[in-house]
């Protein structure tokens, strides 16, 4: 619209100087009628919209197959062989011998020893005993017994006293203000009320609780104590000597000659002939089998699976994103100069 504006204003403004530049004369200035027109513009817009494309997609198929395989393998085996080895074989002889042996006889012997006697008597003694006894005693005992006394004295209350006061506060409040709408079709201004928080300063009364301090006099019992003197009756623990008689067992002991029976060992030579085994080592040829491990070589053939790789190509479709260039129209509304109107 500025545009078209400084267009007309061209025109009006430069047809004058060009008319006295030229020795003509000079025309009054009139005013351009102004029009108000719709006028329809493009703007550009990238859109992006997802296509199925068909690509062709080549991958690796394992296929697996036997070959065969030929191989040397070491087979162990075994073949028997006499040999000889010289043994030491035991022999075992009987031969007579001579040895002294000492025979043990026993026989009974009488003997006598002296043996103490253990025993018992009675004897009389005379043996002081305490004999414990309790009497009775009057006695006086002070005893603290608890009492009360009343005392004035002074303590700090502190009351609370409610206090209101006004206080400006910030309320978030809803208010209907007019905004202007354009309709894009018909391209008509209007106007629709719309919501809007608003800040306002509001008035509001505070209540809280002030402290005070105050002295007040209270009457409060003391617990004291106060002696008492009191009568009691004692149980007092005595002990006093007796001399009594007692019987007592007391143990002896008295010495005996005793006689008794002992066995005694007597020990005497005796020369006997005897037959004692003797073992002597003597040598011994002896044919015995070992069996001796060889090894032979022998090719086996065995199966074994390989596995190998094929390509193999494969039609897939992808969605891939296409973004393309759109033109979108829109109407502006401006003012146009008319020229040739009267």
């Amino acid at each position: 619209m500025c545009r078209y504006l400084l267009y007309g204003a061209g025109l009006l403004l430069g047809l004058p100087v060009n008319m006295a530049l030229a020795g003509g004369y000079c025309l009054p200035l009139v005013p351009v009628p102004v029009q108000e027109r719709v006028i329809t513009k493009f703007r550009p817009e990238y859109r992006t919209e997802y296509r199925e494309v068909e690509r062709t997609v080549y991958r690796k198929v394992p296929e697996t197959h036997e070959e065969e395989v030929r191989e040397q393998v070491c087979v162990p085996t075994w073949r028997e062989e006499q040999r000889q080895r010289t043994v030491m074989v035991p022999v075992t002889t009987e031969r007579e011998q001579q040895r002294t042996v000492l025979r043990t006889e026993w026989k009974q012997e009488e003997r006598q020893r002296i043996a103490y006697v253990t025993d018992k008597k009675v004897v009389e003694r005379q043996v002081n005993v305490t004999v414990p006894e309790i009497r009775h005693e009057r006695r006086q005992q002070t005893v603290m017994v608890p009492a009360a006394r009343l005392e004035e004295r002074q303590r700090v209350v502190t009351s609370l006293r409610p206090v209101t006061e006004w206080q400006s506060r910030q309320v978030v409040t809803c208010a209907r203000v007019c905004a202007p709408v354009c309709d894009p079709c018909a391209g008509v201004v209007g106007a629709v009320a719309k919501v809007v928080p608003v800040v306002r300063q509001v008035e509001q009364p505070v209540t809280h609780l002030v402290p005070e301090k105050r002295v007040e006099r209270v009457t409060v019992r003391v617990p004291t104590l106060r002696p008492v003197t009191r009568d009691v009756t004692v149980a007092v623990h005595a002990a006093h000597e007796e001399q009594r008689t007692v019987q007592t067992v007391v143990p002896t002991v008295r010495r005996e000659v005793e006689k008794y029976m002992v066995r005694v060992p007597v020990t005497r030579e005796e020369v006997q002939t005897v037959r004692v085994p003797v073992t002597e080592m003597r040598p011994k040829v002896e044919t015995y089998t070992v069996r001796v491990p060889e090894t032979r070589m022998e090719t086996r053939v065995r199966r074994v699976p390989v596995t190998t790789y094929r390509t193999v190509a494969e039609k897939v479709k992808e969605r891939v994103p296409v973004t393309t260039c759109v033109q979108v129209p829109y109407q502006v509304r401006t003012c146009v100069p008319v020229i040739g109107c009267p």
